[in-house]
């Protein structure tokens, strides 16, 4: 009987997994663009952890930019996994649609940023305290593994000026 009741116990506590940040790199090629004060993990609390960024546009207002969102699995190196979309943010900010990639990465990081309006932007991007839930993948679930997010921005005439890598690892049952 006592084996039963220790058994259950451990049930009781049993975790279904993780979602977790692992690394955070920003990189800005035109540096009279945009410039990244802050670009870091932060821990939170006991295994839990927060990117903190400080998108700083030199360029204002920006009324056009373009972003183009690619995802890498770790194999032996990274390779592409699952899509590489490209798409105006200041038209999908004015018009957004649940069927494209960038509205569901918009929501995800909404709560946690100071993107709250269409352009012009005339103001710094601020992402505080921004944690990774299962949740978020309820609707793209991926297998186990890690993961690299690549953001990539334009600054309207093709000229990619920077580029925010995103690590991640994936451990849900």
């Amino acid at each position: 009987m006592k084996y039963l009741l220790w058994i259950s116990f451990l049930f009781i506590g049993e975790s279904h997994g993780y979602v977790r940040l692992t690394n955070l790199k920003c990189e800005s090629y035109d540096n009279t663009f945009v410039v990244f004060p802050e670009c870091r993990l932060k821990v939170l609390g006991r295994g839990i952890i927060g990117a903190n960024m400080h998108i700083k546009f030199l360029k204002l207002p920006i009324n056009r930019m373009v972003l183009r969102f690619t995802t890498y699995r770790k194999l032996t190196g990274y390779h592409p996994f699952l899509f590489n979309v490209s798409d105006e943010l200041c038209r999908a900010l004015k018009y957004p649609n649940r069927h494209r990639v960038v509205y569901y990465f918009y929501t995800a990081f909404m709560p946690f940023s100071n993107i709250n309006h269409t352009c012009p932007y005339n103001d710094d991007v601020y992402i505080r305290n921004c944690t990774l839930d299962d949740r978020m993948f309820a609707k793209v679930p991926l297998p186990k593994g890690i993961y690299k997010l690549t953001l990539e921005m334009d600054d309207g005439v093709m000229n990619w000026a920077s580029i925010i890598n995103i690590y991640f690892e994936i451990d849900i049952d």
